[in-house]
């Protein structure tokens, strides 16, 4: 179905979402986790302040992403690989001092599609104690209640079609009443394998402008 208006996009019965970047911006878990990553190797090299290394950490992150991120990051302050899973641990487990929010524009639809008594799904990839530590400290507002949230890694990760046929299976909306929206390209393959219609998030907000 082709979505030209923001009443296209109402038609549709089911609604899967993204997590990451799609209702909430990552960065804010991120940044709050290498805050509390560089504080607790503050501790264990006194030498370095809990800036110096948060600073390091972030720097690493924007100039090359996630790929390897703590190996570089332990490499940068002279620690050994044995540390790593000190770093996993903090990021799929610490409480964000700050609760994440959800876009302003992505909580407006999700509450219109709620008092339409649509269908609302999150199916989001990533490993999943992580992803459940995200979906705690999101400041949901009960929006939670009235969503049902599908780890892909349970079943099999994007751009695999598993995780949306075992949504269509457990609601019984057809493929052609059902959209996904995301932010990626394992986004859009996935509605791709799986039949249905996507959405980029951020053409979502131009319509509901």
């Amino acid at each position: 179905m082709a979505i030209k208006s923001i009443s296209d996009f109402y038609n549709f019965s089911l609604f899967i979402f993204d997590l990451d970047n799609t209702i909430y911006k990552e960065e804010d878990y991120l940044f709050q986790a290498y805050e509390a990553i560089a504080e607790k190797f503050a501790g264990i090299l006194p030498s370095c302040s809990k800036k110096a290394l948060y600073a390091t950490l972030k720097d690493l992150y924007l100039q090359q992403g996630r790929d390897k991120l703590f190996d570089k990051f332990l490499n940068a302050i002279c620690l050994d690989k044995s540390y790593l899973p000190d770093c996993l641990k903090i990021l799929r487990s610490f409480k964000p001092g700050k609760p994440l929010k959800i876009d302003k524009k992505v909580k407006k639809i999700l509450n219109s599609l709620k008092n339409q008594g649509k269908s609302i799904f999150i199916l989001t990839n990533g490993n999943v104690d992580q992803q459940k530590n995200k979906i705690k400290h999101i400041n949901w507002d009960g929006l939670d209640k009235k969503i049902g949230f599908v780890f892909a890694n349970e079943i099999e990760p994007k751009p695999s079609p598993a995780g949306v046929l075992h949504i269509l299976k457990i609601t019984g909306i057809e493929r052609n009443r059902t959209i996904f929206i995301g932010d990626s390209e394992a986004d859009k393959k996935c509605a791709q394998n799986s039949g249905i219609s996507y959405l980029d998030i951020s053409l979502l907000s131009e319509l509901s402008s």
